[in-house]
């Protein structure tokens, strides 16, 4: 029981749910690049069928979106929309669980419009993991867990002089008992690699602390952190980078 990552790509599994879980798929963000007149057709549609087949070799009974499902913040472009049913149409009859995150708003009614069924939640909480985008405080159920599982931190950290996608473990700290009468004294925040590809992430560093608010408010504690890339090699990270290690 519990979780396993997949080797050499940004996502996991919950092992006794059967669930692949990926983070910040941020679909439209093409867009940005075709402004600069750089071009990635199909990315959408290519990123549901690289899902798709993850939930299949792995025999998984739906997949998680952690959050971050579109780019922008409101509506979509007529352009993303497209994009949105491309990538929804390679995953059909696949159960999809969406904890909404903060570029989400309106995704219950974009599902809707582009006909498509999808649970929409704040969190999902399982037997042993509560999984979230990251940009709020956990409910009182959630930091009861064994994990608490999360994107929008889009995790990132340099290899041999080159920013590549990561994983951020992180323990408990003291902090809890400033915000939950009752906690998991040994929970774990695993903070998720953006699953697009057409993102690296943030360097994880002092602006992770910042922009997470479960380490801005000391619920874990960031200075016992580890990162780990996509094949589960601990990473070293510069003491500047990260504050105090253990």
């Amino acid at each position: 029981m519990g979780i396993s990552f997949l080797k050499g790509i940004p996502a996991l599994m919950v092992d006794g749910e059967r669930l692949v879980a990926v983070g910040d798929l941020h679909i439209g963000i093409e867009e940005k690049f075709a402004g600069s007149g750089v071009s990635f057709p199909n990315a959408a549609r290519a990123m549901g069928r690289e899902i798709r087949g993850l939930c299949e070799s792995n025999r998984a009974s739906g997949v998680v979106f952690l959050g971050d499902v579109k780019d922008r913040l409101a509506n979509m472009t007529r352009e993303g929309l497209e994009s949105f049913k491309a990538f929804f149409r390679e995953l059909e009859g696949i159960d999809i669980t969406i904890t909404k995150g903060n570029h989400d708003a309106h995704i219950e009614a974009i599902l809707k419009e582009a006909g498509f069924d999808a649970r929409v939640e704040k969190e999902l909480l399982l037997s042993e993991c509560a999984l979230m985008h990251g940009n709020a405080m956990p409910s009182e159920e959630a930091v009861m867990k064994r994990y608490i599982i999360c994107g929008h931190g889009h995790m990132a950290a340099q290899v041999n002089g080159i920013d590549r996608k990561a994983w951020l473990v992180v323990p408990a700290s003291d902090g809890m008992k400033s915000h939950y009468r009752d906690y998991n004294t040994g929970i774990r925040l695993v903070a998720a690699p953006a699953f697009n590809r057409l993102i690296i992430g943030s360097r994880i560093g002092y602006e992770t602390q910042e922009h997470m608010p479960m380490l801005n408010n000391r619920l874990f504690d960031f200075g016992r952190m580890k990162a780990y890339d996509l094949y589960g090699n601990a990473l070293k990270t510069d003491k500047y980078e990260v504050g105090r290690q253990s």
